[in-house]
């Protein structure tokens, strides 16, 4: 075996590991302090020099795939997004990766909406407003985009907006002259990582609710034999596996193309493909389970909405298509 063998080997091993307990610590339940104190996830993707474990993209992917399997409701997805759009060489970005990193501050993005700033001393001030923030009303500091570089704001006005999937909170940010820091210059650098997060997030629903759907069918029976045995269903689930597989690739390949060019393209690509077959999947799982999965208690419900949003959060499957045409200059 050659070094680079090894340390192939050695990598695999060691994401096994962290997917094993992260899996196992989603699967308690636990809370924002344990999930920051005990593990440390938000550290994660945040460099040495200001508290963190200067992991790479593909660990974070590795968290947030077991996140969205355990439909985790805590703003972990947000906070590690707007930790990782910081630039810090900025002043103003570096004073908050510490409290970022170990959890005592928490973040959003806002990224798709119309914002305006002007220069003011020493910082920016704000005008404009942001829908279908995630995790908005829990969060200490907003990262704002204007199109063209991220602001941070850190006494935003937040209004509560109803949303399909209850197991994680959006809202809406209004911006009025609101004091405001640059923390960036690329935004779509941010949005290209929320893409990212998505979609890594999405195959990780996916694949527990198809787990979810196949348990059932080997244990539940029709006519004296488990539902598994039927051949028109098998070859139903054959196909959603087919669905997650490619979406998996894609994601993963995105995941490792972080901090090349290819990621302009590669991250909404990947959302694209994870959150169009995490809806593929999860609702051909309420029907595969019959009359158990239209109750609304049912894990079946959640996955979908889980699924749903993160389809239509930051760009549906139209506005990627079209950012993808035009990244890709046609």
């Amino acid at each position: 075996m050659t070094l680079e063998q090894e340390q192939k080997q050695e990598q695999e091993q060691e994401h096994a590991a962290l997917r094993e307990s992260v899996a196992a610590f989603f699967s308690t339940g636990a809370d924002w302090g344990r999930l920051t104190g005990e593990l440390g996830l938000t550290a994660l993707a945040i460099g040495e020099d200001h508290g963190g474990f200067g992991a790479s993209l593909v660990e974070v992917g590795i968290v947030l795939e077991e996140a969205g399997a355990a439909l985790l409701h805590s703003p972990l997805l947000s906070t590690t997004v707007a930790a990782l759009a910081l630039d810090p060489d900025l002043p103003a970005a570096a004073s908050l990766l510490p409290a970022l990193a170990a959890g005592d501050l928490i973040g959003a993005v806002a990224l798709d909406g119309s914002c305006t700033a002007r220069p003011d001393g020493d910082g920016f001030v704000l005008d404009g407003s942001f829908a279908h923030v995630l995790d908005a009303e829990s969060a200490g500091v907003v990262i704002v985009s204007d199109g063209t570089a991220l602001y941070a704001v850190t006494d935003p006005e937040i209004r509560p907006q109803p949303t399909l999937d209850q197991t994680r909170g959006q809202g809406t940010l209004v911006l009025w002259e609101a004091p405001g820091h640059l923390v960036a210059r690329d935004a779509a650098r941010a949005q290209d990582l929320l893409h990212a997060a998505l979609a890594a997030e999405s195959i990780g629903v996916a694949r527990a609710s198809l787990r979810v759907t196949v348990e059932h069918l080997r244990t539940r029976e029709q006519f004296g034999v488990p539902l598994a045995t039927f051949q028109a269903l098998r070859h139903r689930v054959a196909d959603l596996h087919v669905h997650l597989e490619q979406a998996v690739s894609s994601v993963w390949y995105a995941l490792r193309a972080a901090g090349t060019s290819e990621f302009a393209t590669a991250a909404p690509l990947a959302k694209l493909i994870a959150t169009e077959a995490a809806w593929t999947v999860t609702r051909a799982s309420i029907q595969l389970l019959g009359g158990i999965g239209f109750t609304w208690e049912h894990d079946a419900h959640r996955f979908l909405k889980r699924a749903t949003a993160n389809r239509l959060l930051a760009g549906d499957p139209v506005a990627l298509r079209r950012l993808l045409l035009s990244r890709a200059g046609l």
